[in-house]
């Protein structure tokens, strides 16, 4: 079977054994299928996006450049597995750059930077949705590539999907919405 972990570009080969389990891995290429609606007038998965784009809080200084996520095809995968359901904004006008993070649990972030100088990032809500992504970014720069592709897949019946590359493993449930699609 050939398939793709939903909300990421992970592209799953696997076979099915006789409990009915999947057993694979992820391919190191990239894919996904795109989104069924989207637009200014579609509802984004219960997330407020108002809320990150408006959001007070205490201001801090962000470790790493504004990054559109969406891009960073393996950054986007890896948060989509760790926080299942958190969506993602981008833009660039001149010289200034915003990064927005939203989730239906009400989590938000919101990164701007001018130039080159560091980003003033704002997070609000029960998880901190930057700090994730800064967790991501630093096991990218340490180990120089993120444990998701190539990684060995598990999918039981119930739709529990684990996924597992030399130390690291994850295991996401099936009502977390990050299931084989």
């Amino acid at each position: 079977m050939v398939a793709t972990l939903a909300d990421t570009s992970l592209i799953v080969v696997a076979d099915r054994q006789d409990d009915g389990t999947l057993l694979g891995h992820t391919t190191w290429d990239r894919g996904g299928f795109m989104s069924a609606r989207s637009g200014d007038d579609h509802p984004d998965d219960g997330v407020d996006w108002t809320a990150a784009a408006t959001g007070e809080g205490t201001p801090e200084t962000g470790r790493y450049p504004v990054l559109d996520v969406a891009q960073a095809w393996d950054v986007q995968s890896m948060l989509a597995l760790l926080c299942p359901g958190v969506r993602h904004r981008y833009s660039a006008d001149g010289e200034r750059r915003t990064a927005l993070m939203a989730h239906p649990d009400g989590s938000w972030a919101r990164a701007e930077a001018r130039g080159q100088e560091p980003p003033v990032v704002y997070q609000g809500g029960p998880r901190r949705l930057w700090d994730l992504l800064d967790g991501v970014r630093d096991h990218w720069l340490r180990h120089g590539e993120l444990p998701v592709r190539g990684a060995w897949v598990r999918v039981t019946p119930d739709g529990r999907t684990t996924l597992m590359r030399g130390r690291w493993k994850l295991q996401v449930k099936a009502d977390q919405g990050a299931g084989i699609s």
